[in-house]
């Protein structure tokens, strides 16, 4: 969990951190994004609005934050030396289980609406929480291609854009697909894609 947002220094209280940030999980879920307000987030946290904008600053920041805590828990259970193919499903059930989060599908949309609007918040979201994952994206991959489990021209960044892509449409379209199915599903048509060619089929099309 991230205890101080970039250029608001002082160190947070951790349990006060903790309530404020469950207290706008609940309150996405109940009211969702739009009817979401600090005073009401403050009031279920027991805390003063002030904090809050010492904290945060605003609300898309705070919503910010409140989705995108979970840890990668799968994802860590991996050995470092397991398979491509382990090691990747392990990150699409971690992405798969942040996106289907009732918070993160009650608050995301309206989210991603103020994202655009705000190229600085739009920024902080890249440094602070998406950077860390496609660094790993990447990092997966140039290893199992160095290994020769995956395509030389595989890329960990534009399949990590790609599933987060998926998974804002994927639970809309198909909303009667469980987590283990969605996970199936997008792992098999990575892996179908950026399969290392057999000796034979690499021959003849050389």
């Amino acid at each position: 969990m991230v205890e101080d947002g970039p250029s608001r220094g002082r160190r947070r209280d951790p349990v006060r951190h903790r309530a404020v940030l469950e207290a706008t999980a609940e309150l996405l879920i109940e009211d969702g994004y739009e009817a979401l307000t600090l005073a009401a987030v403050a009031r279920r946290a027991e805390v003063g609005r002030p904090l809050l904008y010492q904290w945060w600053g605003s609300k898309a920041a705070l919503v910010q934050e409140t989705l995108f805590r979970r840890e990668p828990v799968a994802a860590r259970e991996v050995p470092a030396d397991a398979p491509f193919s382990v090691t990747f499903t392990a990150m699409v059930r971690d992405m798969v289980a942040l996106h289907s989060l009732p918070e993160y599908r009650r608050g995301m949309p309206g989210l991603i609406a103020d994202l655009v609007a705000d190229p600085a918040l739009q920024e902080e979201a890249e440094q602070r929480f998406i950077a860390p994952v496609r660094s790993r994206y990447i990092e997966v991959f140039d290893r199992a291609i160095e290994s020769g489990e995956i395509r030389p021209d595989a890329d960990g960044a534009l399949v990590l854009d790609t599933l987060r892509g998926a998974l804002t449409m994927l639970p809309l379209t198909r909303p009667q697909w469980s987590e283990g199915e969605l996970v199936d599903f997008l792992v098999r048509l990575v892996l179908d894609g950026i399969a290392a060619p057999v000796n034979g089929a690499a021959a003849r099309d050389g």
